[in-house]
C-alpha cells in the first residue's frame, strides 16, 4: 500500500492517459471520494476527476453531522434511519478523529413542533434502530434539568426535552481522507479537470471520458470499462454527455447556513429543535462559532453560483431567536454564510422536505451509471453500492470484481491506539516541541495520526509554528502540508476546506490570506500573478457569503 499523500500531480496527469481504467469517476465530492475508494479497495484500476477542489461543491456545505436522520422517522424512511445508524457507528469506529461522538438535546415546545409523546415515541424507535450502538439510550430531560444544560433554551413556552446521541465531523476532511485512502490503493485523482465529453466504441457503449486539464488547457482522453457520473447537482448535465436529451432526474433542493461568534450562541450542546413548519433547526458548537442550519427550498438557477440569500438568512435568524429567544441575534453577528443543493431524486406530488434522500442509482442504455441523492452519513455505503452496480458493467468486459473490503477498513488518519491514548501521546508531543498544548486537540481532531507529519513541519521551521488567526489554533504548518500532502491549489483550498477560517475566524480569513498565498507560492512555485490570481478568487468567495448581509 502507498503512503497517503498525492504524487506530483505531473504524475498523475500523465497516469490519465497511460492505460486503460476499470474505472473513471467523474465528481470528487463524498459519493465519488467514497466509490473510488470502495473501487481501489477491491484492486480496481481507479481514475478520480474533480473540476474544482475536493469537496468543493455541496460535501463542505453540510451541517457537518453524521447522524441517522431524526426527522426522517416522520416521514416513514425507517430503512435510511437503519443504515444511517448502522454506518454512523462504523464511521465512529473507523474514523474517531473525524467523527466525533455528542449528546443533543432536543426541546420541546407549548404550541409548536412535536409533542412530547411524539418525541418519547421517536427517539425510542432511534434508540431501537441503532440496536445498541450509541454511547447510550435516550434521557429524558425536565425543564430545569434542560435548562441546567443550555440556558438560552429559557422561554415562556419551553416545556421540558430529551438528550439522545448522534455525531458531528468535519465533511471536507471526511471526503478528502476517502480521496487519500484511494490515492494510498492506486487510484488516480486529479483536481482542475473539467470534463467536456464522453467516448464511445463502436457498439455505442461508453468508453471513457474526453476533458481538460483548467490549470493548463491541455485536452485529456482517457479510457474506462466503466464510467460513473458522481457530479451531484451537476449530474443531470453530465447525463447529456451521454444523451443529448437526456430529461432532468433531479429535484434541487437548496441548504443555507450560517455561523455566528460562539460568545453570541453559547451553546455546549448540538441543539435539534422541531419548528413549526415541520422540519429541524440545528445549532452546533464549532468551537468559535455555533453553526446554525438548515433551510431546504426548491431551487432553480446556476449551478455555479449558489449563496444563501437575504429570505435564507431571515428565516434561519428567526428560527435561531424562536429557540433562543434572549439571544436575539441579528444579521451583524453572523461570522460566514453558505449554501449547497442537496440533488434529490424528484418524485411526483411531493414536497421538497418529503422527497427521499436515499440514494439512486441509474443506469443508461449505453452504459453510463449515474449516482444521486444520498447522505454524508451513509457515502461509504453508497459508494460500495455504486461499485457493487458497476461491477455488473465490468464483468461484461471479461473484469471479475472482488467484494468490498471498506466496512472494517479504517481511515488514513485513524490513530493506532485507543482515543485517549493517542491523544496523550500527542499532547506531550506537542509541548516538545514548544507548541501551546491546546494545538494538540486541534490537530487530533483534524488529521489523526497524521498530525505527526504538521507537527514535524512546525518543529523543522519555527516561522511555520505562527498561528493564522491569533483567536484560533490552525499554524501556519497546516498550509504547507494542505500544499505537500493534500492537493491544496488555492487560497480557497486552504482557507476553506483543509482549514476552517472562512467559516469559523473573524473576517472569514481575510487577515490570513496574504501569509497563505505567500506559503502556497513557496510550495507550489508560483509566480506573482498566479498568487494575486488566488486571492481574488478567495476574495470572490467570500464576497458570496456576505451577499446576503447587505
Amino acid at each position: 500500500m502507498r503512503p497517503a499523500a498525492f504524487p506530483p500531480r505531473e504524475a498523475r496527469l500523465a497516469a490519465l492517459t497511460g492505460g486503460v481504467f476499470d474505472v473513471a469517476i467523474i465528481g470528487g465530492g463524498i459519493t465519488g471520494a467514497a466509490a473510488a475508494r470502495d473501487a481501489a479497495a477491491r484492486g480496481l484500476a481507479v481514475a478520480l476527476l474533480e473540476r474544482e477542489d475536493w469537496a468543493s461543491g455541496t460535501s463542505w456545505r453540510s451541517s457537518k453531522l453524521i447522524h441517522g436522520g431524526l426527522r426522517y422517522l416522520a416521514h416513514g424512511h425507517f430503512h435510511l434511519v437503519f443504515e444511517s445508524l448502522a454506518e454512523r457507528a462504523r464511521l465512529e469506529r473507523l474514523a474517531p478523529h473525524l467523527v466525533e461522538p455528542v449528546d443533543f438535546v432536543f426541546p420541546l415546545h407549548r404550541g409548536h413542533g412535536v409533542s412530547g409523546l411524539q418525541l418519547e415515541a421517536g427517539l425510542t424507535l432511534y434508540d431501537l434502530l441503532s440496536l445498541g450502538r450509541a454511547p447510550h439510550r435516550h434521557r429524558r430531560l425536565s425543564r430545569d434539568q434542560l435548562l441546567r444544560r443550555e440556558r438560552l433554551l429559557e422561554s415562556p413556552d419551553l416545556l421540558a426535552g430529551a438528550l439522545y446521541s448522534d455525531a458531528r465531523t468535519d465533511d471536507a476532511r471526511l471526503t478528502l481522507e476517502n480521496v487519500l485512502d484511494a490515492v494510498s490503493l492506486g487510484a488516480v485523482a486529479v483536481t482542475r479537470i473539467e470534463v467536456e465529453g464522453l467516448s464511445k466504441d463502436a457498439a455505442g457503449r461508453v468508453s471513457g471520458v474526453l476533458a481538460r486539464d483548467r490549470e493548463s488547457g491541455r485536452a485529456l482522453a482517457l479510457t474506462a470499462r466503466a464510467v460513473i457520473n458522481a457530479t451531484g447537482p451537476w449530474s443531470d448535465q453530465t447525463r447529456r454527455f451521454d444523451e443529448k436529451d437526456a430529461p432532468p432526474q433531479l429535484r434541487l433542493s437548496k441548504g443555507a447556513h450560517l455561523t455566528v461568534a460562539a460568545a453570541r450562541l453559547p451553546v455546549s450542546h448540538p441543539v435539534a429543535s422541531s419548528l413549526p413548519e415541520g422540519r429541524l433547526l440545528f445549532a452546533i458548537p464549532y468551537g468559535p462559532v455555533t453553526l446554525v442550519g438548515t433551510t431546504d427550498s426548491d431551487y432553480v438557477g446556476p449551478l455555479d453560483d449558489v449563496s444563501a440569500d437575504r429570505a435564507d438568512v431571515g428565516e434561519l435568524l428567526a428560527a435561531a431567536n424562536r429557540v433562543f429567544p434572549s439571544a436575539s441575534l441579528s444579521g451583524g453577528d453572523i461570522v460566514a454564510t453558505f449554501a449547497s443543493l442537496r440533488p434529490l431524486l424528484a418524485e411526483s406530488g411531493k414536497s421538497v422536505q418529503d422527497t427521499s434522500r436515499e440514494e439512486a442509482l441509474t443506469v443508461s442504455p449505453s452504459g453510463l451509471l449515474t449516482v444521486t441523492g444520498g447522505k454524508l452519513t451513509t457515502h461509504r455505503r453508497m459508494g460500495q453500492k455504486v461499485i457493487d452496480r458497476a461491477a455488473a458493467i465490468l464483468r461484461g468486459s471479461g473484469r471479475d470484481v472482488n467484494a468490498s473490503p471498506t466496512g472494517d477498513r479504517p481511515f488514513p488518519g485513524a490513530p493506532d491506539s485507543p482515543w485517549d491514548v493517542f491523544l496523550a501521546r500527542l499532547e506531550r508531543e506537542v509541548q516538545d516541541a514548544g507548541l501551546d498544548p491546546a494545538v494538540a486537540a486541534h490537530l487530533a481532531r483534524r488529521y489523526g495520526k497524521r498530525a505527526k507529519g504538521v507537527l514535524a513541519l512546525a518543529v523543522a521551521e519555527r516561522g511555520l509554528r505562527e498561528r493564522l488567526d491569533p483567536g484560533l489554533p490552525e499554524l501556519s504548518a497546516e498550509i504547507v502540508f494542505a500544499a505537500r500532502e493534500e492537493d491544496a491549489r488555492s487560497v480557497t483550498d486552504a482557507l476553506t476546506r483543509r482549514t476552517h477560517l472562512f467559516w469559523q475566524a473573524p473576517g472569514q480569513g481575510e487577515g490570513a490570506a496574504e501569509r497563505v498565498a505567500h506559503l502556497l507560492a513557496r510550495e507550489l512555485s508560483w509566480n506573482p500573478a498566479r498568487s494575486r490570481e488566488s486571492l481574488q478568487d478567495f476574495e470572490r468567495e467570500v464576497s458570496r457569503a456576505r451577499r446576503a448581509l447587505g
